[in-house]
Protein backbone atom coordinates (compact mmCIF):
# COMPACT_ATOMS: atom_id res chain seq x y z
CA UNK A 1 0.00 0.00 0.00
CA UNK A 2 1.74 3.20 -1.02
CA UNK A 3 2.26 6.03 1.10
CA UNK A 4 0.38 8.25 -1.03
CA UNK A 5 -2.75 10.25 -0.75
CA UNK A 6 -5.47 11.70 -3.23
CA UNK A 7 -7.25 14.94 -2.47
CA UNK A 8 -11.20 15.64 -2.82
CA UNK A 9 -10.42 17.59 -5.31
CA UNK A 10 -8.64 15.20 -7.48
CA UNK A 11 -11.92 13.07 -7.99
CA UNK A 12 -15.12 14.29 -9.68
CA UNK A 13 -18.19 14.48 -7.21
CA UNK A 14 -19.99 11.78 -6.02
CA UNK A 15 -23.89 11.43 -6.42
CA UNK A 16 -25.30 9.16 -3.94
CA UNK A 17 -26.91 5.97 -5.29
CA UNK A 18 -28.17 3.38 -2.59
CA UNK A 19 -30.28 0.67 -3.90
CA UNK A 20 -31.88 -0.67 -0.86
CA UNK A 21 -34.06 1.20 1.49
CA UNK A 22 -31.42 0.81 4.55
CA UNK A 23 -29.05 3.69 3.63
CA UNK A 24 -25.90 4.42 5.81
CA UNK A 25 -27.82 6.51 8.46
CA UNK A 26 -26.61 7.11 11.76
CA UNK A 27 -30.42 6.48 13.00
CA UNK A 28 -30.90 3.11 11.49
CA UNK A 29 -30.96 0.36 13.98
CA UNK A 30 -30.11 -3.08 13.28
CA UNK A 31 -31.56 -5.33 16.24
CA UNK A 32 -32.13 -2.27 18.26
CA UNK A 33 -28.66 -0.63 18.20
CA UNK A 34 -26.96 1.40 16.42
CA UNK A 35 -24.04 0.39 13.91
CA UNK A 36 -20.61 -0.05 15.62
CA UNK A 37 -18.02 2.13 13.34
CA UNK A 38 -14.69 0.90 13.24
CA UNK A 39 -11.90 3.16 11.15
CA UNK A 40 -9.08 2.09 9.49
CA UNK A 41 -6.23 4.01 7.91
CA UNK A 42 -2.76 3.45 6.75
CA UNK A 43 -1.18 3.86 10.75
CA UNK A 44 -3.51 0.86 11.97
CA UNK A 45 -4.42 -0.76 8.91
CA UNK A 46 -2.71 -4.02 9.70
CA UNK A 47 -3.37 -4.03 13.51
CA UNK A 48 -6.65 -3.92 12.67
CA UNK A 49 -6.66 -7.43 10.58
CA UNK A 50 -6.60 -6.12 6.96
CA UNK A 51 -4.57 -7.18 4.57
CA UNK A 52 -3.58 -6.48 0.61
CA UNK A 53 -2.52 -9.21 -2.15
CA UNK A 54 -1.35 -9.01 -6.06
CA UNK A 55 -0.99 -11.41 -8.23
CA UNK A 56 0.82 -11.87 -11.26
CA UNK A 57 0.99 -14.43 -14.51
CA UNK A 58 4.33 -14.59 -15.21
CA UNK A 59 5.33 -17.51 -17.70
CA UNK A 60 2.57 -19.42 -17.06
CA UNK A 61 3.24 -19.07 -12.70
CA UNK A 62 1.16 -17.32 -10.57
CA UNK A 63 3.26 -14.78 -8.48
CA UNK A 64 1.86 -13.63 -4.99
CA UNK A 65 2.84 -10.53 -3.43
CA UNK A 66 1.58 -9.33 0.24
CA UNK A 67 1.34 -5.98 -0.78
CA UNK A 68 0.29 -4.08 -3.98
CA UNK A 69 0.72 -0.24 -5.33
CA UNK A 70 -2.93 -0.80 -6.53
CA UNK A 71 -4.42 -0.95 -3.07
CA UNK A 72 -4.46 1.99 -1.13
CA UNK A 73 -6.23 4.29 1.16
CA UNK A 74 -6.82 7.90 -0.45
CA UNK A 75 -8.96 10.67 0.07
CA UNK A 76 -11.99 10.61 -1.95
CA UNK A 77 -14.07 10.52 -3.75
CA UNK A 78 -16.54 12.12 -1.39
CA UNK A 79 -19.32 10.01 0.33
CA UNK A 80 -22.33 11.59 1.89
CA UNK A 81 -24.54 8.80 2.67
CA UNK A 82 -23.54 9.15 6.25
CA UNK A 83 -22.12 11.90 8.00
CA UNK A 84 -19.92 9.90 10.57
CA UNK A 85 -18.17 8.63 7.73
CA UNK A 86 -15.18 10.32 7.35
CA UNK A 87 -13.39 11.20 3.93
CA UNK A 88 -11.68 8.36 2.52
CA UNK A 89 -11.77 4.88 0.66
CA UNK A 90 -9.62 2.50 -0.69
CA UNK A 91 -9.02 2.73 -4.62
CA UNK A 92 -8.24 -0.47 -6.07
CA UNK A 93 -7.12 -0.34 -9.66
CA UNK A 94 -6.08 -3.07 -12.39
CA UNK A 95 -3.64 -1.30 -14.95
CA UNK A 96 -3.25 -4.51 -17.21
CA UNK A 97 -2.25 -2.47 -20.00
CA UNK A 98 0.56 -1.31 -18.24
CA UNK A 99 1.11 -4.57 -16.81
CA UNK A 100 -0.05 -7.31 -18.77
CA UNK A 101 1.35 -9.65 -16.43
CA UNK A 102 -1.19 -8.73 -13.67
CA UNK A 103 -4.23 -10.81 -12.49
CA UNK A 104 -5.93 -9.56 -9.54
CA UNK A 105 -5.29 -7.40 -6.50
CA UNK A 106 -7.09 -7.80 -2.78
CA UNK A 107 -8.48 -6.69 0.29
CA UNK A 108 -8.76 -8.97 2.75
CA UNK A 109 -9.89 -8.49 6.43
CA UNK A 110 -8.71 -11.70 9.36
CA UNK A 111 -11.33 -11.87 12.59
CA UNK A 112 -14.37 -13.55 11.15
CA UNK A 113 -12.85 -17.20 11.33
CA UNK A 114 -15.99 -19.93 12.41
CA UNK A 115 -18.83 -17.50 11.33
CA UNK A 116 -21.55 -19.19 10.53
CA UNK A 117 -23.27 -18.39 7.38
CA UNK A 118 -26.34 -18.72 8.70
CA UNK A 119 -25.81 -16.21 11.35
CA UNK A 120 -24.80 -13.01 8.71
CA UNK A 121 -27.55 -10.17 9.59
CA UNK A 122 -26.07 -8.01 7.23
CA UNK A 123 -23.76 -8.13 4.19
CA UNK A 124 -22.99 -4.69 2.67
CA UNK A 125 -20.90 -2.69 1.00
CA UNK A 126 -20.32 0.57 -1.05
CA UNK A 127 -18.43 1.31 -4.31
CA UNK A 128 -17.65 3.82 -6.44
CA UNK A 129 -16.70 2.78 -10.33
CA UNK A 130 -14.75 5.02 -12.64
CA UNK A 131 -14.00 2.33 -15.14
CA UNK A 132 -15.20 -1.42 -15.88
CA UNK A 133 -15.91 -3.48 -12.37
CA UNK A 134 -16.74 -3.16 -9.19
CA UNK A 135 -15.04 -4.38 -6.19
CA UNK A 136 -15.87 -8.34 -5.59
CA UNK A 137 -17.31 -10.03 -2.37
CA UNK A 138 -15.37 -13.31 -1.86
CA UNK A 139 -15.84 -15.42 1.53
CA UNK A 140 -13.12 -18.57 1.89
CA UNK A 141 -16.09 -20.86 3.47
CA UNK A 142 -16.00 -24.56 5.64
CA UNK A 143 -18.78 -26.22 4.14
CA UNK A 144 -18.85 -28.92 6.83
CA UNK A 145 -17.31 -27.47 9.81
CA UNK A 146 -14.31 -29.83 9.71
CA UNK A 147 -11.63 -26.97 10.50
CA UNK A 148 -10.84 -27.52 6.76
CA UNK A 149 -11.13 -24.98 3.78
CA UNK A 150 -13.45 -26.10 1.24
CA UNK A 151 -13.42 -23.63 -1.52
CA UNK A 152 -14.81 -19.77 -1.84
CA UNK A 153 -18.12 -18.31 -2.62
CA UNK A 154 -18.41 -14.68 -4.58
CA UNK A 155 -20.46 -11.55 -5.29
CA UNK A 156 -20.07 -9.70 -8.12
CA UNK A 157 -22.37 -7.03 -8.92
CA UNK A 158 -22.19 -7.16 -12.55
CA UNK A 159 -25.01 -8.29 -14.96
CA UNK A 160 -22.76 -11.08 -16.42
CA UNK A 161 -22.65 -12.57 -12.41
CA UNK A 162 -26.29 -11.30 -11.09
CA UNK A 163 -28.47 -12.36 -14.04
CA UNK A 164 -32.13 -11.07 -13.27
CA UNK A 165 -31.23 -9.94 -9.92
CA UNK A 166 -29.12 -7.34 -11.67
CA UNK A 167 -28.80 -3.85 -10.40
CA UNK A 168 -26.97 -1.38 -12.79
CA UNK A 169 -24.15 -0.18 -12.28
CA UNK A 170 -23.91 3.92 -12.56
CA UNK A 171 -20.28 4.95 -12.83
CA UNK A 172 -18.65 7.78 -10.67
CA UNK A 173 -21.42 7.31 -8.00
CA UNK A 174 -21.51 5.52 -4.38
CA UNK A 175 -23.46 2.45 -4.67
CA UNK A 176 -24.54 0.15 -1.70
CA UNK A 177 -24.64 -3.61 -2.72
CA UNK A 178 -26.44 -5.96 -0.91
CA UNK A 179 -24.44 -8.99 -0.87
CA UNK A 180 -26.62 -11.08 1.74
CA UNK A 181 -29.62 -11.24 -0.63
CA UNK A 182 -27.50 -11.18 -4.30
CA UNK A 183 -26.29 -14.29 -6.36
CA UNK A 184 -22.76 -16.14 -5.31
CA UNK A 185 -20.58 -18.05 -7.43
CA UNK A 186 -18.93 -21.12 -6.39
CA UNK A 187 -15.58 -21.56 -7.05
CA UNK A 188 -12.59 -24.22 -6.29
CA UNK A 189 -15.35 -26.67 -5.20
CA UNK A 190 -17.77 -28.35 -6.76
CA UNK A 191 -21.34 -28.96 -5.21
CA UNK A 192 -23.44 -31.33 -6.73
CA UNK A 193 -26.20 -29.61 -5.53
CA UNK A 194 -25.59 -26.85 -7.44
CA UNK A 195 -24.40 -27.64 -11.15
CA UNK A 196 -24.35 -24.07 -12.65
CA UNK A 197 -22.55 -23.38 -9.50
CA UNK A 198 -24.80 -20.47 -9.03
CA UNK A 199 -26.30 -20.20 -5.28
CA UNK A 200 -27.71 -17.59 -2.74
CA UNK A 201 -26.81 -18.11 0.61
CA UNK A 202 -30.11 -18.74 1.80
CA UNK A 203 -29.67 -21.81 -0.61
CA UNK A 204 -26.25 -23.35 0.38
CA UNK A 205 -27.51 -23.05 4.22
CA UNK A 206 -30.51 -24.52 3.40
CA UNK A 207 -28.51 -27.92 2.16
CA UNK A 208 -28.20 -30.25 5.28
CA UNK A 209 -24.58 -31.18 4.46
CA UNK A 210 -23.78 -26.97 4.12
CA UNK A 211 -26.06 -25.55 7.23
CA UNK A 212 -23.23 -25.03 9.64
CA UNK A 213 -20.63 -23.78 6.59
CA UNK A 214 -18.59 -21.00 8.02
CA UNK A 215 -16.15 -18.58 6.90
CA UNK A 216 -12.93 -19.64 7.45
CA UNK A 217 -9.26 -17.86 8.17
CA UNK A 218 -6.15 -20.35 6.84
CA UNK A 219 -2.54 -19.58 6.69
CA UNK A 220 -1.92 -17.12 4.03
CA UNK A 221 -0.20 -18.57 1.40
CA UNK A 222 -1.16 -18.71 -2.47
CA UNK A 223 -4.98 -18.09 -2.59
CA UNK A 224 -5.13 -19.18 0.93
CA UNK A 225 -5.75 -16.62 3.44
CA UNK A 226 -8.04 -14.98 4.86
CA UNK A 227 -12.01 -15.11 4.98
CA UNK A 228 -13.23 -12.08 4.31
CA UNK A 229 -12.34 -10.84 1.04
CA UNK A 230 -12.20 -8.17 -1.94
CA UNK A 231 -10.92 -8.26 -5.17
CA UNK A 232 -10.66 -7.36 -8.69
CA UNK A 233 -9.51 -9.52 -11.51
CA UNK A 234 -10.96 -12.58 -12.61
CA UNK A 235 -12.84 -14.37 -15.88
CA UNK A 236 -13.64 -13.19 -18.49
CA UNK A 237 -10.43 -11.31 -17.80
CA UNK A 238 -12.11 -8.61 -20.01
CA UNK A 239 -14.53 -7.20 -17.48
CA UNK A 240 -11.52 -6.74 -15.49
CA UNK A 241 -9.13 -5.19 -17.13
CA UNK A 242 -8.09 -1.81 -16.50
CA UNK A 243 -10.66 -1.45 -13.49
CA UNK A 244 -10.58 2.07 -11.68
CA UNK A 245 -12.48 1.98 -8.76
CA UNK A 246 -13.50 2.54 -4.98
CA UNK A 247 -14.37 0.25 -2.11
CA UNK A 248 -15.77 1.54 1.16
CA UNK A 249 -18.38 1.26 4.45
CA UNK A 250 -18.29 -2.24 4.72
CA UNK A 251 -21.02 -3.69 6.75
CA UNK A 252 -21.25 -7.22 8.76
CA UNK A 253 -23.30 -8.06 11.17
CA UNK A 254 -24.48 -11.48 12.87
CA UNK A 255 -26.92 -12.70 15.31
CA UNK A 256 -24.52 -12.85 18.81
CA UNK A 257 -23.36 -9.26 17.50
CA UNK A 258 -26.29 -6.60 18.76
CA UNK A 259 -25.09 -4.24 16.19
CA UNK A 260 -23.58 -4.50 13.03
CA UNK A 261 -20.11 -3.42 12.45
CA UNK A 262 -19.57 -0.68 9.92
CA UNK A 263 -15.73 -0.64 8.63
CA UNK A 264 -15.14 2.63 7.23
CA UNK A 265 -11.52 3.64 5.90
CA UNK A 266 -10.08 6.96 6.78
CA UNK A 267 -7.25 8.80 4.77
CA UNK A 268 -6.59 11.19 7.34
CA UNK A 269 -3.31 8.71 9.88
CA UNK A 270 -4.51 10.20 13.03
CA UNK A 271 -8.73 8.86 12.68
CA UNK A 272 -8.94 6.16 15.30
Amino acid sequence: MRKQFLTAATILSAAIVFHSCELLDDELKPHKGRYTIERINENNFHSKGWREQQVNNVSGNQLFSDESEHVEIVCGPENNSNPRLLEGSVKMNLPTSDDPTLRRVRLRRVGYNGTRLADLTELKYSTYVIKQSPTIMVLQVDLDNDGDRDGNIFYNPLEYFQGNAYIPVVYNTWQQWDALKGIWHIELMELPEFSDNIVTIKELISIPAYADARIIDTPPMGHNGEGVRFTIGGNPRELFDNTIGYFDALIIGTKNQKRSTLFDFACNPSDQ
